[in-house]
């Protein structure tokens, strides 16, 4: 197993005075240094999809900074959705359901469109 790390920081829970400390193998090992994944869906050059921690849809422009609700939760857990796909003038998404596999890359499922624009 080669573990590789470069010259990373972790925050101490007690605070020493020193400022943030070296990360090292020990922390990795001990699990006191975790990690989050983040998996952007980009629809542009400068913007990109994402589920927030509620699992509402948000659009993300990176130049201006800003996120945009798209699709609230509510309306995902209404339908079981699994997965989303936003066309590309960004007038509709469409929610996946009912997802199942059938041979390799076939599968099935069920998708609700909706309106972003005008409802």
């Amino acid at each position: 197993i080669c573990i590789s790390l470069k010259s990373l920081t972790i925050r101490n829970s007690v605070n020493t005075g020193d400022g943030p400390r070296a990360l090292t193998l020990e922390d990795y090992l001990n699990g006191n240094f975790q990690y989050k994944t983040f998996f952007p869906y980009w629809v542009s050059d400068n913007e990109y999809l994402h589920q927030s921690a509620e699992d509402d849809i948000i659009l993300y422009n990176v130049e201006m900074n800003y996120p945009t609700t798209i699709m609230t939760n509510s309306t995902m857990k209404k339908v079981n959705a699994s997965s989303y796909l936003l066309s590309s003038d960004k007038y509709f998404i469409a929610l996946e359901s009912n997802y199942s596999k059938l041979w390799r890359y076939s599968y099935t499922a069920s998708y609700h469109i909706y309106d972003l624009i005008y409802g």
